[in-house]
């Protein structure tokens, strides 16, 4: 090949490239918005892949995964995690295995599907609304919000489980056929095999499944393998630790740790939180601390606020309005209208049914709840979120403009004690302003 020839093939993938990024960059009503869209995904990207790999001591209830997770590695019965499925453990025990037994290995699987999370409410967002707006505020939002961003750096389940939750649903949004919905049926057998409350996302797939009509209703018979699916990531793990993997063997690991997982007293201990307090962020976690001379290093898991505020309002305002448009309210259904095709009130009833499906298990009472389980209801409600400024993107502009400089500018603010900054005491204390956030 002679230079002419390979200067042409070079300036034809050039082009085909740059025909690529057009085609998915952020074609927002002002140029701007855009511009701050990818600004926020790429720092929020940076400031989850920056030393991960510190501090070199365990963050919040990293001893016991990372026990657990070992038990796989030397085929030895752990007991330092007694309650959920194994395959959280079974990938932290393959980040151990790339990067050896330290936090690095620890935290690569959790780095890992936290990222990809960030790709998943866009491919959700963009598929719903049919909007590429839609798609990349979701991931821009996502991108800039703490408690996505400190729970993706730390050896935890939540995080990993919202990750499959979500491609549970994009699976769902996407099934064309028998073999869409196969998949969806698989991904949520993994996500409940993350942890049980992982296995309620099948009810919104399944909405959705039936609402978009893109695939044969009698498909859902699919998510008979679910169980299946269920069943042997439990074999794999109790194989791995030379326990009896037979289904009896199975059923009976199952029911003895629902029993211990049911027998946590509430009010016992004082990072629990109830799930209507989630709504207003009363209690975060803090995933890690590090005291070094005058300066702290923290991982808070408190929500970007302004993002959580804003969600609030959007989810009330959604049943509201449906019961409006139930009355035949002639007002309100004309101005929702202008505003919300056929195509994006379905979007929207499904990712409520979805945020709400997540929550149902917290609400009932039940099991002991904290923070963290709010992480993946919150997952699913940013992209909603999204959709709705995408639409009004189109009408007002310059307003989602003014929300996503705003956004930003909390994101900037409130990095350091998201993304474990160097900062003084004081100024982490500025940010952190209630003493429960500490």
């Amino acid at each position: 090949m002679n230079l002419e020839a390979l200067l042409g093939r070079v300036s034809c993938v050039a082009r085909s490239g740059g025909k690529a990024v057009l085609a998915w960059s952020p074609r927002m009503s002002h140029p701007a918005t855009g511009y701050l869209l990818v600004i926020m995904v790429l720092g929020g990207i940076v400031l989850r892949i920056q030393n991960v790999g510190y501090p070199f001591h365990w963050g919040f209830d990293e001893q016991q995964f990372v026990s657990a997770a070992r038990q796989f590695l030397i085929c030895l019965p752990d007991t330092g995690e007694c309650c959920h499925p194994p395959l959280s453990k079974l990938l932290v025990a393959v980040g151990i295995l790339l990067f050896g037994d330290n936090p690095m290995g620890w935290r690569f699987m959790a780095l890992c599907l936290g990222i990809q999370s960030i790709v998943l409410v866009f491919l959700i967002a963009g598929s719903l609304f049919k909007d590429l707006r839609a798609g990349w505020l979701a991931a821009a939002f996502m991108a800039a919000d703490g408690f996505c961003l400190a729970f993706s750096r730390d050896t935890f389940p939540e995080g990993m489980m919202t990750c499959l939750v979500l491609w549970s649903m994009l699976a769902a949004v996407t099934a064309r056929g028998w073999g869409g919905v196969l998949t969806c049926a698989v991904l949520v057998g993994l996500a409940g095999s993350i942890k049980w409350s992982g296995l309620v996302v099948g009810l919104p797939a399944c909405v959705a499944i039936l609402m978009l009509k893109r695939a044969p209703w009698y498909s859902l018979a699919s998510f008979a393998v679910v169980p299946i699916v269920h069943v042997a990531i439990w074999m794999v793990g109790l194989a791995l630790i030379g326990h009896p993997y037979d289904p009896m063997s199975v059923w009976e690991e199952i029911q003895r740790r629902k029993g211990l997982h049911l027998a946590f007293p509430h009010g016992a201990n004082p990072s629990e939180s109830a799930w209507y307090t989630w709504f207003i962020a009363y209690h975060p976690i803090v995933v890690k601390s590090l005291r070094s001379g005058s300066t702290v290093r923290l991982a808070s898991s408190v929500a970007n606020p302004l993002l959580l505020f804003t969600a609030d309002l959007v989810l009330l305002v959604l049943p509201v309005a449906a019961a409006a448009w139930a009355l035949r309210i002639r007002s309100w259904r004309e101005r929702w209208s202008r505003l919300f095709d056929a195509d994006a009130n379905k979007a929207l009833v499904i990712l409520w049914v979805a945020w709400l499906s997540m929550l149902l298990l917290w609400i009932s009472g039940r099991i002991v709840e904290y923070w963290y389980h709010y992480l993946t209801p919150w997952g699913l409600a940013i992209p909603l979120m999204a959709g709705v400024f995408a639409r009004l993107d189109r009408r007002f502009p310059k307003t989602v403009l003014v929300f996503v400089v705003l956004v930003l500018a909390l994101f900037v603010y409130f990095a350091p004690v998201w993304a474990e900054i160097p900062i003084s005491t004081g100024a982490a204390h500025r940010r952190l302003i209630f003493p429960l956030w500490r």
